[in-house]
């Protein structure tokens, strides 16, 4: 838990310098993995500025067109968000692009969709909307992390007597939609965001608010996603979509606490290792262990509970690409 202000680490979301650094060196010295994998980021649409000439290191490139903003997006019934996302992840693509590389257009490019969106959007709308600002939010507020701290980055509309720019929306609207947490992966997704956004805010209590749901809230976090004995998800019995969906989510939250200096990953015995190991297991085919009376709460909202294991999106190759985040981040198990 946070008891001051001064002791928030910048940046320091799912980034610090340390991190960013290592990724810099890698590519300059072309040490692996870093240079295969910055040849294939660099190559992503979503990490294009302009158009780049081929080197050693980098791919062309064709431009990437902010798609935004919008005054209202809405997820759910209606649906216009997709510029939203895809914004949301070139400004995220390209401040690491700029860190690396030092290109100014992937500086513009970033600065660029931030200040549209935090200056025009005024609403986010729909049955969804936590949803969609704990995905794309968190991707809007990493870019802004590293371009505030590492790239000098002041917000449009930033002013002594209230700024009218990207952090009085994060603060009025993004985080507002987040804090009525909800249950299981969904849960995960506004805890993981809160942190992120109070990382990005300075904010002391939404952080402790949001550490302490990580670990104590028994619909939302790690408890109530995870049997501590097995490893069982609370939603193995719906699908495995959202069943591998949740530990990419809980890992990303331990990242932003780690980025702060400190370990949840090893919380309750490892238990989102014991998670990823039981999901991991059924999804290449074996059989595990399972209670039915381990379910999630408020199941009765999308027809549960189960008496059995979901086989529907049963597969690793057709889930959601969580692993490497748990695997790469978890502490030795001695």
């Amino acid at each position: 838990m946070k008891t001051r202000i001064g002791h928030f680490v910048h940046p320091g979301i799912w980034h610090t310098h340390d991190d960013l650094e290592r990724m810099r060196i890698g590519v300059k010295t072309e040490e692996e993995p870093y240079s295969s994998a910055f040849l294939k980021f660099s190559a992503d649409t979503y990490s294009a500025s302009n158009v780049r000439i081929p080197t050693k290191t980098a791919q062309a490139l064709s431009s990437y067109t902010t798609q935004g903003p919008k005054k209202i997006i809405c997820r759910g019934a209606c649906s216009n968000y997709t510029t939203f996302s895809n914004d949301a992840r070139a400004a995220w693509q390209n401040s690491i692009m700029w860190y690396i590389t030092r290109d100014q257009r992937h500086w513009d490019k970033a600065t660029t969709i931030l200040d549209a969106w935090g200056s025009n959007l005024t609403d986010v709308i729909g049955t969804d909307t936590s949803l969609l600002v704990a995905l794309e939010g968190d991707l809007f507020v990493n870019a802004a992390e590293i371009m505030r701290w590492e790239g000098g980055w002041v917000e449009k509309g930033a002013k002594p007597s209230g700024t009218s720019g990207f952090s009085n929306q994060l603060y009025w609207l993004f985080a507002r939609q987040s804090i009525i947490i909800g249950q299981a992966n969904y849960g995960l997704a506004s805890i993981k965001a809160l942190l992120s956004f109070a990382v990005y805010l300075d904010d002391v209590a939404m952080y402790n608010y949001a550490l302490n749901a990580y670990q104590n809230d028994l619909c939302a976090g790690v408890l109530g996603n995870w049997d501590t004995e097995t490893g069982q998800g609370a939603e193995t019995g719906r699908d495995q979509g959202h069943a591998t969906t949740a530990l990419g989510w809980a890992a990303e939250a331990a990242r932003v606490v780690q980025s702060q200096g400190y370990d949840v990953y090893s919380l309750y015995g490892n238990l989102i290792l014991k998670g990823a190991e039981y999901t991991a297991r059924y999804n290449l085919g074996y059989e595990v262990p399972y209670d039915p009376k381990f379910y999630r709460c408020e199941a009765i909202l999308v027809n549960g509970p189960w008496s059995a294991p979901s086989s529907i999106s049963r597969g690793v190759a057709s889930g959601p690409h969580v692993w490497d985040v748990s695997f790469s981040q978890q502490p030795p198990v001695l």
